[in-house]
């Protein structure tokens, strides 16, 4: 991935939640990042801040890393074909989430619905090759490129595929080939090739999907399951249950799909003490919506209706997700890329911090949103106000009046008619 990179200090945190579900939160009050990448995180007192001049005072609120949405149906631009949709993408990344995972490009037309494999190998290098160079919203890590199976696919494809970098598989039964005696050879050149592959779990929901059994998926041994709790329609819980019991392959839970299987595998998978298999999705846009703020959502849906620990819940959106795809982000510790946000409870809340609005069920805030150390967005369209915000050397990053508090969220370098005069913006 391309990107400016950028050294700057979070100072006056109240709690660093890691990511880490493992981990937890971590003591200090102060995180460090030098060209892009976490370099320190502890106490300011005990911290080099030396040759940073951009200084954040997050003004006791809560740091944590950006949010990581692992399935996507994306094209090959910041649009979503069947909402009409433009710059959701970028939405999202205002909103907290950094990353984004591809299931399966789609469009019209597009060569995954006409079981074409010269169109569908030609599609997976082109998004791989688009979104290596381009980030929605001037920060978003988009990793495109998820081949979709299709007959007429051939060892040397899937060569071809990872010599161009191509390194994801679509989901498994959403479009393409299901079928295990089909598919089972191509996930040998697959495994062969390094490529990760997820398989789905419910009903046929498009043409061309298909209804994959968890016998089926516990033969294909998948990387993830694509949304288990549905898509957006559920299977009955007596296959989610043979995954969770007698597998131990990684679980995405989708914020759209069935909401009583999505809160009876939460509290299955904690009552097993394991929440760490379980990661979020949104199948945007599919799944009834394209939603910008997906993550967030789960988020307060897994920990608010389930008594989880809101942190637990971060860490599933955010370190699962990095370990399960083996990236380089997603937590809170020396050596990560910084992709970061600050996040807030919203004014008038029931919870005085962001961990504690989203336990009791409030929708919560961020006031700035970091990635490769650089400030890309103080707040995003459809995410909930802060009851604090940061300053950045001194001077207050937020806008006061409605109409840009509504329908333009302040982003660094652009000037907004009608900001309160207390209220500074410049290129960071």
């Amino acid at each position: 991935m391309i990107g400016f990179m950028s050294s700057i200090v979070l100072k006056n945190i109240d709690k660093i939640v890691s990511g880490d579900i493992r981990q937890g939160i971590l003591p200090g009050d102060c995180i460090v990042v030098r060209e892009g990448i976490i370099a320190e995180v502890g106490y300011e007192k005990d911290l080099d801040t030396s040759g940073i001049e951009t200084v954040v005072d997050v003004d006791g609120q809560i740091v944590c890393p950006g949010f990581i949405d692992c399935h996507i149906h994306n094209t090959l631009d910041d649009y979503a074909p069947q909402r009409g949709a433009v710059g959701c993408y970028s939405d999202a990344l205002y909103g907290g989430t950094t990353s984004m995972i591809s299931e399966g490009e789609q469009g019209p037309g597009w060569p995954r619905f006409y079981d074409d494999p010269v169109g569908c190998k030609a599609a997976a290098i082109m998004a791989k090759r688009v979104f290596d160079r381009y980030r929605p919203g001037g920060g978003l890590k988009f990793h495109g490129g998820a081949l979709v199976l299709v007959h007429g696919l051939t060892e040397q494809d899937f060569k071809e595929m990872h010599d161009a970098g191509v390194w994801l598989i679509a989901e498994i039964g959403g479009g393409g080939l299901s079928d295990p005696r089909e598919v089972e050879p191509m996930l040998e050149w697959a495994r062969k090739y390094g490529f990760f592959y997820s398989v789905h779990l419910a009903p046929p929901s498009i043409p061309g999907s298909s209804w994959v059994t968890s016998e089926e998926i516990l033969k294909l041994k998948p990387d993830k399951v694509a949304h288990t709790n549905g898509g957006s329609t559920g299977v009955s819980f007596d296959h989610i249950q043979r995954l969770m019991d007698e597998s131990e392959i990684p679980l995405e839970l989708v914020v759209n799909g069935n909401f009583v299987n999505f809160n009876k595998m939460m509290r299955h998978m904690d009552a097993k003490n394991e929440l760490d298999r379980l990661v979020f999705g949104s199948d945007a846009p599919t799944g009834q919506a394209s939603l910008s703020g997906a993550m967030n959502r789960a988020i307060v849906k897994a920990s608010s209706l389930n008594d989880v620990p809101a942190w637990k819940c971060i860490a599933m959106a955010t370190g699962n997700t990095a370990d399960l795809y083996g990236l380089n982000t997603g937590k809170i510790e020396a050596g990560r890329e910084a992709d970061l946000q600050v996040i807030d409870c919203p004014p008038g809340s029931c919870g005085t911090d962001a961990l504690k609005a989203i336990e009791c069920g409030d929708p919560f805030g961020n006031s700035m949103v970091i990635v490769d150390g650089r400030i890309v967005a103080y707040r995003g369209k459809d995410s909930r106000p802060t009851a604090r915000y940061c300053l950045v050397n001194g001077q207050k990053a937020f806008v006061s009046g409605i109409t840009e508090h509504l329908f333009f969220p302040p982003q660094p370098g652009r000037h907004y008619e009608g900001m309160s005069a207390q209220t500074t913006f410049g290129r960071l």
